[in-house]
């Protein structure tokens, strides 16, 4: 979800939870019930969304099917080139949805790889919590993206 969609929909939230405290407050059963409906059809708009330091609208480097090698380790005893840093953001959009996976943070690493060239990321650290601008949660991967030499 764009930047300003996702502010524009927090708003929409905010309005909306205040009518349903109004609408407890008085007895207004009909905009209590009317609240929640819109509460209920919007949550389910998306779970996740994901950020990168690798620029989306890149050409993938290769077929996006692509199996991408990720490893918390260096891989030792195997010869590589290293293409370049590969951050990854999973964030939680609702409070209503799961927490991000860390196979969905591997999946959004693999795919940034692709995009760079990289058919491995090395040296993956994962790193989850809740901040001030993620509000319910999130899950950062970063790792190298890397050239096997075969």
């Amino acid at each position: 979800m764009p930047g300003h969609l996702k502010y524009r929909f927090m708003l929409l939230i905010l309005i909306v939870c205040l009518i349903m405290l109004f609408a407890f407050v008085r007895g207004h059963r009909v905009a209590l019930l009317s609240a929640v409906v819109v509460v209920a059809l919007t949550s389910g708009c998306a779970s996740h969304s994901v950020s990168s330091n690798i620029d989306s609208d890149t050409p993938a480097a290769l077929p996006a099917g692509t199996k991408v090698l990720i490893s918390e380790d260096a891989l030792p005893g195997r010869k590589y080139k290293e293409v370049g840093p590969i951050e990854v953001c999973v964030r939680k959009l609702t409070a209503f949805h799961t927490d991000p996976t860390k196979e969905q943070a591997n999946s959004a690493l693999s795919e940034k790889a692709c995009a760079i060239g990289a058919d491995a990321v090395v040296d993956t650290r994962h790193k989850s919590g809740v901040g001030f601008t993620t509000w319910w949660g999130y899950l950062d991967a970063n790792g190298t993206g890397v050239k096997l030499a075969d």
